[in-house]
């Protein structure tokens, strides 16, 4: 679950999940190459410029040793750009802060498309199998290639054109399916009951993930599913909100279980649409100094709102039904909150990769900060036992269940 700040324009945050999916990007600040050395400016009193400098180079001499070293003495010719790459890495993950991360140009692309919402390709959401080691389908995106073609979920690809995916990562799966829109790629899938590999010729196309779902759950309540933030979602809300008020809804179940977060920026948009005016959320340095805050105007939304949440919902989701929970705009409905509450910067480097780094906290209407604590929901109700949390059919959905029961109470009420 990361939250982050693209510096000076917008924070997003996400959620590192087991599986890896197909997934979004967002433009970033261009920034020049930092200097990979180790901050000591606040120690005691202020050093100058070139102090720091000096004593940034001395501190990085062991590492230059130990490259000399490696150059000179070990028994195979060594890649240094890896090298250094896995220098930087070692440095990051001494933070031991899961949510500060370096990205190699490739990782860093790849991130950059999971925030933007669109990209090119086929619109496969894949996993991995850890038994097996098998790329799976976990399910194709509604009106792409490969939903067209049938694909379908558990199917595993073994093999992308001439490219055999035995042992491959989900990353090396997404970089030959991915291609220019109009190209043709060809998927090999085994399918549980089928003799033998299937094929299927796809031409890939722009692709863009859909966020928002919405229906009506009975003559006057009205559910809109929000599975992630991305650069579309507070529009998808918008349309969405709009169509069930014209079909009639009174009153609203808004899902927010499962959702890792993604653009903070989109989530406070969505929040000024359901609040009053007043603050949604603010961040905070490690000096306990404020570096954004995010304010809604006067509208607000004009029906009873319930609010789902389990211990998959995080971060930006997180932001969301906090901000509802402290102005008693809607109930919360469900389990604790995942609790991420801290905020990443992003700086791209020269060489085309970049880092996330953990940067400030942000705290709710109240103050709170909910990072490593979590939200505790106004109504607790347990997912019944052997349900998915993941795909939870609605006749069987106790959670979804309740909401519906709050709002009906809600409604009758106000009668």
């Amino acid at each position: 679950m990361w939250a982050v700040r693209y510096k000076n324009i917008i924070m997003v945050a996400m959620l590192c999940t087991a599986v890896s999916l197909l997934s979004f990007i967002l433009g970033a600040k261009s920034a020049s190459a930092p200097s990979y050395a180790l901050n000591k400016l606040h120690k005691e009193a202020a050093l100058s410029e070139k102090d720091v400098e000096s004593n940034d180079l001395e501190m990085l001499k062991p590492v230059a040793e130990v490259m000399k070293l490696i150059k000179s003495k070990y028994v195979k010719d060594a890649d240094y750009d890896s090298l250094v790459e896995g220098a930087i890495r070692g440095m990051v993950q001494a933070l031991k802060d899961p949510y500060s991360v370096y990205m190699n140009p490739d990782e860093f692309e790849n991130f950059m498309i999971s925030v933007n919402g669109s990209f090119d390709g086929v619109g496969i959401s894949l996993g991995y199998d850890e038994e097996s080691g098998a790329i799976v389908v976990i399910s194709p995106i509604e009106g792409t290639p490969a939903q067209k073609a049938g694909i379908l979920p558990q199917d595993r690809i073994v093999k992308v054109n001439d490219v055999d995916m035995t042992g491959k990562s989900v990353d090396d799966a997404v970089r030959v399916l991915r291609g220019p829109k109009g190209t043709k790629v060809t998927l090999y899938i085994e399918r549980a009951g089928a003799k033998g590999p299937l094929k299927f010729e796809l031409v890939r196309d722009s692709i863009r993930l859909k966020t928002v779902w919405h229906e009506m759950l009975n003559e006057n309540i009205g559910y809109i599913k929000i599975s992630s933030f991305d650069s579309y979602t507070s529009d998808e809300f918008k349309s969405a909100l709009g169509d069930l008020k014209k079909k009639g809804a009174k009153a609203l179940v808004l899902d927010l279980r499962n959702n890792p977060g993604g653009s903070l920026n989109e989530s406070v948009k969505v929040a000024d649409q359901i609040l009053g005016k007043g603050l949604i959320v603010y961040t905070e340095d490690r000096n306990k100094n404020k570096l954004e805050e995010y304010y809604s105007d006067e509208n607000k939304i004009s029906m009873p709102l319930a609010v789902l949440v389990n211990e998959n919902s995080a971060s930006a989701s997180e932001i969301l039904a906090g901000a509802i929970q402290d102005y008693k705009a809607g109930i919360l409905v469900g389990t604790k909150t995942f609790g991420k509450g801290s905020v990443q910067e992003l700086e791209p480097f020269d060489n085309g990769g970049g880092i996330k780094l953990t940067i400030a906290r942000y705290y709710i209407p109240s103050g709170k900060c909910i990072d490593g604590v979590g939200i505790q929901p106004n109504v607790k109700v347990e997912l019944d036992k052997g349900l998915n949390p993941i795909s939870v059919p609605k006749e069987k959905d106790n959670q979804l269940a309740k909401a519906v029961e709050v709002l009906k109470a809600s409604i009758t009420a106000a009668r």
